[in-house]
């Protein structure tokens, strides 16, 4: 018996026999044609059914996760047609005279580049985007001659050095019960899609998967655990703990319709925290109520010049008709130095956290300010849009702000352009000199968002990032809980709706604490909403007010 340890990404317990998928293109060959037009037209015709096959991988996904989740492969058929990507593939052929499968990597890995020496995590990992898609490409060039996973009934975990999003859905069907990975992200399409499928995975794995293939294993999605060829005991055990899982997630599925309300009757809003557009579908489907928090930074990230108007209302526009009938919370741009912005002004800091970001860059770029709002203003016809002014320190920021928007809304109807007239605009409280001032704060708000995460930051001193302070960093401090219990009294004696969003909301030790707040509305990763609700429909908050005495 041999025990690895990675990262794990999606719950659960997965027991089987070990399957080491090899899906690499690292020996495409490079050589010279001496029929450019002939090797044009075979890479034309290879792109043409890639992008075919990309729409079939499209309508399979759908069957299995969401739309917003399936986008991925219509992105890739983006990607295929991307004028860019294109000339550069066709300029290796015609010009450098270069076979098509060599003119096809050679372009992907350039520009994947790119993406991989971004700070962001999320994007950074888009680079496998590239790469998918042009192995798509590749794979009809040069087909890979890869052998079925499975030719019985027999459960299968896949094990690979990385998974591209279209080949974790095309195992569907095939027995498949869970992945292991040498490489990945927490943030990337496979791991959303495994975690949305309900398959365990566990990923970045140091050791070579290849030499356990066809061994019986194990995946403890939770704990990050892989056990390659596990004794009788062991795998008695863990067949226990995977009853208990499976059992608990047929208890948190029966959740699924029922409402977010406690014993006593209290009605408790069970909205979304998200940031990307492809959440939307695990929103949905696990019962949110609306959208607490996206947050729009994304949009701005690593490009060359500011979003369009128009390119911003397409991402709004998206989610507000996603959820049409429900609130959506859409936090302004939180941009800051530690993020790459070439368009803007914004020099290296050396502590970034406590710098030149969120509504102080926004107010020192009334360009980029105001062409947010105008977006989100524009978009505001298609549902019912709160917009959050984020890290506001002083009521200064948010009368400017408000002036501002005022402003915007006098131009769009000079224009004669539409908006909603119910648009309501809130506060992000996240840090400890906000939290102090919130009565006031909520005088001049519609409605309050506690950022728990910065928050818990800036109370404790402590960047939760740094691997050393792992031991240091406690969320659940005293000074953190009373700070939250100060911003949620204050904003009930000014009967403002107050919204905690952050780690902390989708914290179930948590919940009963926030139920003894009085608070209204949880926004809530889309993975634990329904454990969430669980909690709240198993609570009482007259009993939950007896847990303020320990504060």
């Amino acid at each position: 018996m041999l025990e690895l340890y990675g990262r794990g990404v999606s719950n659960g317990i997965a027991i089987g026999r070990l399957s080491f998928y090899s899906n690499s293109k690292n020996d495409v060959p490079k050589y010279t044609v001496r029929d450019s037009e002939a090797e044009l037209k075979r890479y034309r015709q290879a792109a043409k059914k890639a992008k075919h096959h990309l729409q079939q991988l499209y309508d399979e996904a759908c069957k299995h996760v969401s739309k917003s989740e399936s986008v991925i492969f219509q992105t890739h058929i983006m990607i295929l047609e991307d004028s860019k990507f294109v000339e550069t593939v066709e300029t290796c052929i015609e010009n450098m005279h270069l076979n098509a499968e060599f003119a096809v990597k050679n372009t992907a890995e350039k520009i994947a580049e790119i993406f991989q020496s971004l700070d962001d995590d999320y994007l950074r990992q888009r680079y496998s985007d590239i790469i998918d898609a042009a192995n798509t490409v590749l794979e009809i060039l040069m087909p890979n001659k890869n052998e079925e996973i499975s030719d019985d009934n027999t459960p299968v975990i896949i094990a690979a050095n990385e998974l591209l999003p279209s080949e974790t859905i095309s195992f569907q069907n095939k027995n498949l019960i869970g992945f292991i990975t040498n490489k990945g992200s927490k943030n990337s399409h496979t791991a959303i899609l495994a975690r949305t499928m309900g398959l365990p995975s566990v990923i970045q794995v140091k050791e070579s998967l290849s030499r356990f293939n066809g061994l019986d294993a194990i995946i403890d999605g939770q704990n990050g655990r892989v056990i390659i060829s596990p004794d009788q005991k062991t795998l008695t055990q863990y067949k226990v703990k995977q009853n208990i899982y499976l059992k608990k997630q047929q208890k948190l599925k029966n959740q699924l319709g029922l409402p977010s309300v406690t014993k006593n009757g209290q009605k408790i809003i069970l909205s979304a925290n998200i940031s990307t557009l492809e959440a939307i579908g695990a929103a949905k489907n696990n019962d949110a109520e609306g959208i607490g928090l996206f947050k729009s930074d994304y949009i701005f990230l690593n490009r060359s010049s500011c979003p369009s108007e128009s390119e911003q209302i397409e991402v709004y526009k998206t989610i507000l008709k996603s959820f049409e009938h429900s609130e959506v919370t859409i936090s302004l741009a939180n941009l800051s130095s530690d993020k790459k912005i070439s368009y803007l002004d914004m020099p290296p800091e050396t502590n970034p956290l406590i710098g030149y970001r969120g509504i102080r860059v926004l107010l020192n770029n009334k360009a980029v300010f105001t062409s947010q709002l105008r977006a989100l203003f524009r978009s505001s016809v298609h549902g019912n849009l709160n917009i959050v002014l984020p890290m506001i320190n002083n009521i200064e920021e948010i009368e400017y702000a408000r002036r501002t928007i005022e402003d915007v809304k006098l131009e769009l109807k000079a224009k004669g352009q539409e908006f909603s007239k119910n648009v309501k605009i809130g506060t992000m409280i996240n840090t400890p000199a906000a939290a102090i001032i919130s009565d006031e704060i909520c005088r001049v708000s519609d409605f309050i968002v506690i950022g728990t995460n910065t928050l818990t930051q800036y109370t404790l001193a402590m960047d939760r990032e740094n691997q050393k302070l792992e031991y240091f960093y406690e969320p659940y401090h005293k000074a953190v809980l009373r700070l939250i219990r100060l911003i949620c009294k204050n904003a009930h004696e000014k009967n403002k709706p107050i919204t905690i969003c952050g780690e902390l909301a989708s914290d179930t030790y948590m919940t009963p604490l926030f139920l003894a707040f009085g608070v209204e509305k949880l926004a809530v990763v889309p993975s634990k909403l329904l454990d969430v609700k669980a909690v709240v429909r198993d609570n009482d908050t007259t009993d939950c007010s007896k847990i303020l005495s320990r504060l």
